[in-house]
């Protein structure tokens, strides 16, 4: 490659890298925790910690009672049953209900919306319900930054998260274009020069060791966002803009309901259905047209190891006989590669217990290297401009640059914990849970970043956030058994210790963060170069901090 393209392709590298930097590095911090989702649900909410029944009661009456009070006598189009497991020990129902507004009458043409309820496994009892918050916004601000609905919604939060996988993507490739001594470079640590080389040895070296998973992560949140964007533009050239008609293509087209009532199959009874060939039980079922003759139910069974999460097949809502022509028994390629993308995204194909943990700390540990090296590829961005001889802007707003940068990395992980202490110690209704843990991620992040311009010092700074955060963190197991009674004490007796498991990797998280807070510098070290002695001829260039 000649030097002309490759100083290109090395700004293109750069460029990209410093355009959507701080939105990536969001992202991806994001998605660390987003990882652990069904972990962290035990310990937000105390409804998950019930031990889990072997042998629960049957439920098919109060879910059919549930059901059908809220749906006005209006058609039910969508229902669904999920069976207890270990971390969630309760059945679940769910189904689309009309909402309408306040004042009018609740109709098959009002807008729809989906409600749940949960059973006690052992009394049958509905179970208190709880507002989305900690662990919801910790996956939705990943996936779609919680984008406000005024300006376009989910859908354009999603696409946008899409755009970062792309611009991600391609800062992968041309930094591997870009790095011309790749072989070299996978065991050069020059941890003994300028602060400069540190950071930019380690962006290269955990950058290329964890290429592939990279690239893979990459990939696949492109495709979980660009798709709001890719499916009216595919139904556009291939079914002239018709988008029911391309999923239909896709997954199959739905089967319409007749208007005559039928008796629907017990749920308790299906609960008894085993997977064929593995033998494992229902996980959840999928119900369609609910009372009508046309029902169709989807039995979905869990798969260990594999993509997707889960197989099955679908049955007749009323007789329970096999349906031969279902998107299980045709399913295409582009069917199985959808439903491969979010467990391979979300590392939830690695089986239940150590084995599925054991994964997603894989990932996690990767995923938390991809945002220190998008962190540190800021820093060297900044440093070589204030520092060396690139740029052609003011002093001032690469310093402003720098601020920025530690307010927004430094803030991020402060916000974080910050939610997890409001999950424990909200005490308003749970209809505004949510918004409230919003409120509190935006405003510490907030006065993280204003900490940041306020102190003028981006060394001090990363070493102060980092220090308060990991006291934070490292706290969390105190304020749980303070606000919940259950303490890490109690591990060897609860019966459900998903909680207390969370409880020490959290504590253990927190300490890692303060001790790799307190070995950062406070400021950038300004060794003056070395001097030359003018009696000796050598004529040996003398490297400089900065170099």
């Amino acid at each position: 490659m000649n030097r002309e393209r490759h100083l290109r392709n090395y700004d293109l590298h750069s460029w990209s890298g410093i355009a959507l930097g701080l939105i990536v590095y969001v992202v991806v911090f994001t998605g660390c925790f987003a990882l652990f989702r069904f972990e962290l649900q035990p310990w937000e909410d105390p409804a998950k910690r019930l031990p889990f029944v072997e042998n629960p009661i049957e439920i098919n009456a109060p879910f059919t009672h549930w059901v059908e009070e809220n749906a006005f006598g209006q058609p039910v189009d969508f229902a669904r049953i999920t069976y207890p497991t270990p971390l969630a020990p309760y059945f679940t129902g769910g189904m689309t209900v009309p909402m309408p507004t306040e004042g009018e009458i609740r109709d098959g043409d009002a807008p729809h919306g989906f409600i749940t309820q949960r059973w006690d496994p052992k009394t049958g009892d509905r179970l208190p319900a709880r507002g989305a918050g900690l662990v919801e916004w910790l996956l939705d601000f990943h996936r779609d930054l919680m984008w406000p609905q005024g300006l376009g919604g989910r859908t354009v939060g999603r696409t946008l998260v899409g755009v970062v996988g792309i611009i991600l993507m391609l800062s992968i490739l041309s930094g591997v274009i870009a790095h011309t001594k790749i072989f070299q470079e996978l065991f050069t640590l020059r941890y003994f020069r300028s602060v400069r080389l540190k950071w930019q040895d380690t962006h290269k070296v955990v950058g290329l060791w964890g290429l592939p998973f990279f690239a893979m992560i990459s990939f696949t949140g492109a495709v979980l966002g660009v798709v709001a964007i890719l499916a009216p533009i595919v139904a556009l050239l291939t079914f002239k803009g018709d988008q029911e008609a391309l999923f239909a293509a896709v997954i199959g087209a739905p089967v319409e309901a007749v208007g005559i009532e039928a008796p629907m199959l017990s749920v308790d009874k299906l609960a008894e259905l085993r997977e064929p060939n593995s033998g494992k039980p229902v996980s959840f079922i999928v119900m369609n047209n609910w009372r009508d003759q046309n029902a169709r139910f989807d039995i979905y069974f869990p798969t260990d190891t594999e993509l997707p999460l889960y197989e099955g097949y679908q049955i007749d809502g009323v007789t329970g006989e096999r349906i031969v022509d279902s998107q299980f028994e045709n399913l295409t390629l582009a069917n199985a590669f959808v439903n491969a993308v979010s467990p391979l995204h979300y590392g939830n194909f690695g089986g239940k217990g150590l084995g599925s943990f054991a994964l997603k700390s894989v990932y996690f540990l990767l995923g938390l290297a991809l945002a220190v090296i998008t962190a540190f590829g800021l820093m060297m961005w900044v440093e070589r401009r204030l520092h060396g001889n690139v740029g052609k802007r003011s002093e001032p707003i690469y310093r402003a640059i720098g601020h920025l940068t530690a307010g927004v990395c430094m803030g991020l992980p402060l916000a974080t914990a910050a939610i997890f202490y409001l999950d424990k110690l909200y005490f308003g209704v749970e209809a505004s849970r949510l918004y409230w843990t919003g409120v509190t991620y935006f405003v510490v992040w907030g006065a993280g970043l204003a900490y940041a311009f306020y102190r003028r010092n981006d060394y001090l700074v990363t070493r102060e956030l980092l220090l308060l955060s990991g006291i934070l963190f490292a706290g969390l197991p105190f304020l749980n058994a303070f606000a919940t009674g259950t303490s890490l004490l109690t591990i060897f007796t609860a019966g459900n210790r998903v909680a207390q498991y969370v409880d020490i990797v959290l504590m253990l998280s927190g300490l890692a963060t303060l001790w790799v807070a307190l070995l950062l510098p406070k400021q950038r070290s300004e060794k003056a170069p070395a001097k030359i002695d003018p009696t000796k001829t050598s004529t040996a260039r003398v490297l400089t901090p900065a170099e």
